[in-house]
């Protein structure tokens, strides 16, 4: 009888450290199967077009995970900036770049890299020295990118030459516009001049003979003529660098999820 008892004791043990192991077992293997959930729900939605939806499960996978943080990161990051959330989306793609390894740093330098280049678009117009500053920062993230994550002849690499050469004739032509602005304000401010000057001169020389009057016009003519042909030249050039932008940005719009304007956004390389 003490023997069965003994048994029975010796049974009990092992089925309460079984229902022990068990319970931690399933817990353990739901806490991975919804954490890998969310990190997967956030780039199945992303490339549906469902953005919000996209940074909810990314904001929901930081929450649970420990680990592999970058992507969560990134996730969100890239979800902010198809919606137009640029500084958001620098905030979380930078926090992703820290902690990223180097196989995945590629992935998140383009697309910071595209945060930056868009920053420099919106203010492009009202602050063009903080604009080139952003261009600058958007060519260095690209070009600081290790050997390993961008191979020749990868996808990576690609996109990543796109990119620079997108972001170059952006800044080339933003560079050629101000200085264009700039050259026709002095331009319309010598032109003021001149017309002032003209008019003392034919107040004060109304006594001269019409020959000399009709070869001053001629020579002023010819002056503005020059002038003309000069500045023709400058338009060309910096009409050519603006159109070069456009197409690029165009081409940026068509690789992005739908092409559909200001809710485009570089291909997710993830």
């Amino acid at each position: 009888m003490n023997r069965i008892r003994g048994r029975w004791a010796r049974l009990r043990r092992i089925t309460k450290i079984n229902l022990i192991l068990g319970t931690v077992f399933t817990l353990v293997a739901a806490y991975i199967g919804v954490t890998a959930y969310f990190g997967t729900a956030s780039q199945v939605r992303y490339t549906s077009n469902d953005f919000p939806g996209a940074k909810k499960a990314a904001t929901a996978f930081l929450r649970l995970s420990p680990l592999q943080r970058h992507i969560g990161y990134f996730n969100r990051g890239t979800a902010e900036a198809a919606v137009g959330d640029y500084d958001e989306a620098q905030s979380d793609l930078e926090a992703a770049l820290k902690i990223a390894p180097t196989s995945a740093e590629c992935a998140v330098r383009i697309n910071l890299s595209f945060v930056y280049e868009k920053q420099a678009d919106e203010i492009s117009s009202q602050d063009p020295d903080q604009s080139q500053e952003l261009y600058d920062r958007s060519l260095k993230t690209l070009e600081d990118a290790p050997e390993e994550c961008q191979p020749k002849k990868s996808e990576e690499k690609q996109k990543s030459e796109q990119a620079k050469d997108r972001v170059e004739d952006k800044k080339k032509g933003e560079k050629a516009k101000n200085d264009g602005t700039d050259d026709s304000d002095s331009g319309d401010d010598s032109q003021d001049g001149d017309s002032q000057d003209g008019d003392q001169k034919s107040e004060d020389d109304k006594s001269s003979e019409g020959d000399e009057k009709s070869e001053d016009e001629s020579s002023d003519d010819s002056e503005n003529s020059e002038e003309s042909d000069g500045k023709s030249e400058r338009e060309k050039k910096r009409e050519e660098l603006e159109k070069r932008g456009e197409d690029s940005d165009r081409q940026q719009q068509q690789q992005g999820p739908g092409g559909d304007g200001g809710r485009s956004a570089p291909d997710k390389p993830w």
